[in-house]
């Protein structure tokens, strides 16, 4: 009872600090000053009976979405990521210029958030993970005994240890192997995604099987960038030419290992952002929780972050 009082109070001592900064006008006073552009990360987009399910961080309502797309749209020049990473190239203006990625091709991205970004003429770019299109069990974060038992320093262990691999990490919190998930919780399969690329949505690349790409050897770190490319090559036509680092964990020699693959460009999640991008392959993106309130998105856009954070 005492840990949930201290979760609610922590809550709403976030919404009251960034409320005030609204209130203020501090972030639009930041928002105005900034003019380095800004890349947004997402995960899923599911309907509001569908939440609560696998990694809370990770599933948003539609609603919640639709909102910050709206407000996105009326604050921010809405880009497509080529486009983005077009002025990063030619030095052509980034002020209140934003593009929209996710990552991990959920089946809820293609079928909620698809909608609402068609609906306001705004184009995204999914990362697909190209081993899980279809996967009936989803992805490990979102299996219930992970979430039950996860912790900071086993997550640590999981990504450094057992480098970010599925099977290994469902083994060491003895996962039930049967698990299910939601369909929307699901990667989705692979005549979705071919029906949305170049509809509103560009693939890119989020590695062959989404493991820790820092702790790999080398002919492991090709397969992800390499062999996992040609996967997706085949069952969509598409050939990505832009990389999102998995977990957002990479290194000079990982990031070398992009580049030399022939990517154009490869993104993390960093959100120290504001200043103009200087390196196509470490482009910061700011990574967006599920939960997050308005007034609190509008202050992270703007690069705004604190004692309420």
């Amino acid at each position: 009872m005492m840990e949930a009082f201290r979760t609610r109070a922590a809550r709403i001592g976030t919404e009251l600090y960034y409320g005030g900064l609204r209130l203020l006008g501090v972030t639009a006073r930041h928002r105005r000053r900034q003019d380095g552009g800004l890349i947004l990360c997402y995960h899923n987009v599911v309907t509001s009976t569908e939440a609560g399910e696998g990694d809370s961080a990770l599933h948003m309502p539609r609603d919640r979405f639709a909102q910050q797309l709206h407000w996105l749209v009326a604050h921010y020049d809405v880009v497509p990521l080529v486009e983005f990473i077009r002025r990063v190239e030619t030095g052509a203006t980034l002020r209140h210029v934003a593009a929209i990625t996710f990552d991990d091709g959920y089946t809820g991205v293609f079928e909620h958030a698809a909608p609402v970004l068609d609906a306001l003429g705004v184009s995204a770019t999914v990362f697909v993970v190209a081993d899980a299109p279809g996967r009936l069990d989803g992805f490990w974060w979102d299996q219930a005994d992970v979430v039950n038992s996860i912790t900071p320093r086993r997550r640590h262990t999981w990504l450094n240890h057992l480098r970010g691999d599925q099977a290994a990490i469902l083994s060491d919190c003895h996962a039930a192997s049967s698990f299910k998930i939601p369909r929307t919780y699901r990667p989705a399969n692979w005549a979705t995604i071919r029906a949305h690329a170049g509809r509103g949505l560009d693939i890119g690349m989020h590695s062959a099987t989404h493991r820790c790409l820092t702790t790999l050897d080398t002919p492991d770190l090709e397969r992800e960038l390499v062999d996992g490319r040609r996967v997706l090559h085949r069952a969509t036509g598409v050939w990505p030419d832009c990389f999102a680092f998995p977990y957002g964990m990479w290194d000079q020699r990982v990031r070398d290992a992009v580049r030399a693959a022939g990517y154009r460009a490869a993104l993390t999640l960093d959100d120290r952002f504001g200043d103009r991008p200087a390196d196509l392959w470490a482009l910061p993106r700011l990574n967006v929780p599920a939960g997050i309130s308005a007034a609190a998105f509008e202050a992270w856009t703007a690069g705004v972050r604190g004692a309420g954070r």
